[in-house]
């Protein structure tokens, strides 16, 4: 009975205890970030005004704008002073949470302004993008009779930076060497980063090799000023200096260094491969240095491979992380894995950025999946000329020229402005369509209604839209006319039409051009000896053969590639390396009985005319295209559609035979080559044989 009474009197002490126990400190609770429970004891008791700063500093660091403005309203309310060192924290508040007007107002009404109100409103501005405020602010400030300090020229470097006044920069640079602060760290990093963005690379250089002391910031800022301004090979020399004297790299240096190694000569993704490998801690703007730069290189299953590692490893990508491999699914049309990031972003809760979207909607359209790109274009709860000029792109590639110009319509109709790239996009999808007249048209609107001067690109997309329908002429003539001088595009343009129409006279005119313009590439001079094979002149086109063994050019072989359960195959022109060869080739054999039965004849006119005719098939039938339709064909169930992807412009022969080899197997097969893509149901293709 004692011990019944005993639990009893003890529970009624520790409810006594509990009722009555003293209210935590506010200081506590803004110290462990409680800013909801802070603000309601700071209603229940009398305060000063250090107390208000103390939340007012917790709002700022949370960017609560709502609550800020609050407790701003209960300092008036109850009649507290508005000190110096309260102003610098509403300033502070205002400022980290974007509202520069308010701060501004505040500064305004503070009759006291102390060097660090006058620093925090400086810096305000400077974080805010309000570059030339912050220069005014800081001119205001030595007129008033305030004597900068250290912080206040952190700023307005920074302002300098922003705005690449390299005059005013160089002012504040003097000011400091006469205070003596110029071998200061911090103020030292901020210098070679303004020099940096103002393009003046020998000082900061200068201001570099002076610092006695140098962090990792130090190095990450010269090596990114150097590879941002295209100085590839001073970035690497600054690299290696840094590792010699044993400073390790971060996340930043690989996203500093990676452009010079991608372009330096000599360098290539191996040697910054070793450096992100040998780090220790790799945080998420190491992994996106790293992808990003293995997509820039093309290396688009390496990119991919590493987002899964990275996975692995419990580093969470971020929106720039998924963008980039998006890129890399859109070119290598893995559409399967671009799916599966898809159903990733939406268990993210990321779905509703839109910069993703337009990622989705590139993706979608390269990986053959035009429908997919429109759920997600009419799913978009905002849009912007990026959104549209994806969805118009993806339908001209598909060769759905119509419906591009339906959906730009609708984009004027809801009064979004188009701008050059989208009339890029126009008119290539109008070419693409066979739509000469309204691609004429819409390069009128262009210049008549939106005031958009004509690019070098859009005249390309003419020449291509007038070469393709065969007015062959007409782009000549429109190439004469051009204010612009043309490009390697437009000529490009112009022989590539000459190919389809086997003109031979504009082919050789516009290959010489070609030839000057970019000497280096072999694609045009294989389209020239093609243009002179097809007409019978067979001795031109062995010069054009020679001439290429002569500059040491070799025509770019044939690649295809086939998504299959999120991996993927890629197959060369005779390839016999991938571990299913017998079945494939034995597959190719099986397709050729039942195609020839069809009425099918090899078009023999592809292949060199000094190669003997049995062997010209042989070589016709083992097109990298047609090995990964094998491929696939052998791999999934049937019925099952397939997507691939070439490198090159797909061939006649190739083009014919996948029209029979639909309508045989019963398959919808979708190939993307270099020009566009071709959707082949049932013995037709969706270009209408036009391409």
């Amino acid at each position: 009975m004692w011990l019944h009474y005993r639990k009893i009197y003890l529970r009624f002490l520790h409810r006594l205890v509990h009722n009555f126990r003293p209210p935590l400190d506010i200081e506590a609770l803004c110290n462990e970030g409680r800013l909801k429970e802070a603000m309601h004891l700071l209603y229940q008791m009398p305060v000063e005004s250090g107390i208000y700063a103390c939340v007012l500093e917790l709002c700022a660091s949370m960017k609560s704008l709502s609550d800020g403005k609050e407790i701003h309203a209960q300092i008036i309310l109850n009649g507290l002073p508005i000190n110096a060192f309260v102003a610098t924290k509403l300033v502070r508040m205002y400022c980290k949470c974007g509202n520069v007007v308010h701060a501004r107002l505040v500064f305004e009404q503070t009759m006291e302004r102390s060097v660090f109100l006058w620093n925090t409103m400086i810096r305000g501005y400077a974080n805010n993008g309000f570059y030339k405020e912050a220069l005014s602010s800081y001119s205001e400030m030595q007129v008033s009779g305030i004597s900068p300090d250290n912080y206040t020229v952190l700023s307005v470097l920074k302002a300098c930076a922003g705005m690449e006044d390299l005059c005013q920069g160089m002012k504040v640079h003097c000011r400091i060497i006469r205070s003596g602060h110029e071998l200061d760290l911090f103020v030292g990093n901020v210098l070679v980063a303004m020099y940096g963005k103002c393009r003046s690379l020998e000082y900061a250089r200068q201001v570099f090799d002076k610092m006695p002391l140098r962090d990792n910031v130090s190095w990450n800022t010269m090596i990114a000023s150097y590879s941002q301004n295209g100085f590839c090979d001073r970035a690497l020399e600054v690299f290696e200096l840094m590792e010699v004297k044993g400073a390790s790299p971060d996340s930043l240096t690989i996203a500093s260094i990676l452009p010079a190694f991608v372009h330096g000569k000599g360098k290539s993704m191996k040697d910054v491969r070793e450096v992100f490998d040998r780090m220790s801690q790799k945080d998420v703007i190491s992994w996106n240095a790293i992808i990003a730069g293995y997509v820039q290189t093309g290396e688009w299953e390496e990119a991919l491979r590493l987002f899964h590692q990275m996975g692995s490893e419990d580093v969470k990508p971020d929106s720039i992380t998924i963008t980039s491999v998006l890129s890399a699914c859109a070119r290598l049309a893995a559409l399967q894995q671009g799916k599966a990031i898809h159903e990733y972003i939406k268990k993210i809760k990321l779905v509703s950025h839109l910069f993703l979207c337009n990622a989705l909607i590139d993706m979608y359209a390269k990986c053959g999946s035009v429908n997919d790109a429109r759920q997600v274009f009419d799913s978009m709860s905002q849009r912007d000329v990026v959104s549209w000029t994806a969805m118009i792109a993806g339908y001209g590639m598909h060769g759905h020229g119509k419906d591009a110009i339906t959906l730009f319509c609708q984009m004027q109709h809801e009064g979004t402005q188009p701008d050059h790239i989208t009339f890029v996009s126009v008119l290539s999808a109008c070419s693409h369509g066979g739509l000469v007249d309204e691609g004429m048209q819409y390069f009128d609107v262009m210049i008549r209604d939106y005031c958009i001067a004509p690019t070098v690109e859009h005249y390309a997309c003419l020449v291509d839209l007038l070469g393709r329908a065969g007015r062959l002429c007409e782009a000549q003539d429109l190439i004469e006319q051009m204010p612009l001088e043309p490009n390697e595009s437009v000529w490009g343009a112009l022989l590539s039409a000459c190919r389809v129409h086997c003109n031979t006279n504009l082919g050789k005119l516009a290959a010489e051009h070609l030839f000057t313009l970019a000497p280096e590439k072999p694609g045009y001079y294989v389209l020239l000896s093609n243009i002179y094979a097809e007409a019978g002149r067979w001795d031109d086109a062995l010069v054009i053969r020679k001439l290429m063994d002569e500059k040491g050019l070799k025509k770019e072989p044939g690649c295809s590639v086939i998504e299959l359960k999120n991996r993927v195959h890629s197959f060369l022109v005779g390839d016999r390396c991938h571990p299913q060869s017998d079945e494939i080739y034995a597959k190719l054999d099986s397709l050729d009985r039942l195609m020839r039965a069809a009425g099918y004849v090899p078009d023999t006119e592809f292949v060199l005319h000094e190669v003997e005719d049995e062997d010209k098939e042989h070589l016709l039938y083992y097109h990298s295209e047609k090995l990964a339709i094998a491929f696939g064909l052998i791999n999934t169930d049937p019925g099952t559609p397939l997507l691939i992807t070439k490198n090159l412009r797909m061939c006649g022969d190739c083009h014919h035979a996948i029209k029979f080899i639909s309508k045989i197997v019963q398959r919808e097969i979708v190939v993307r080559d270099a020009n566009r893509f071709h959707n082949f149901k049932n013995g037709s293709c969706s270009c209408g044989d036009y391409w």
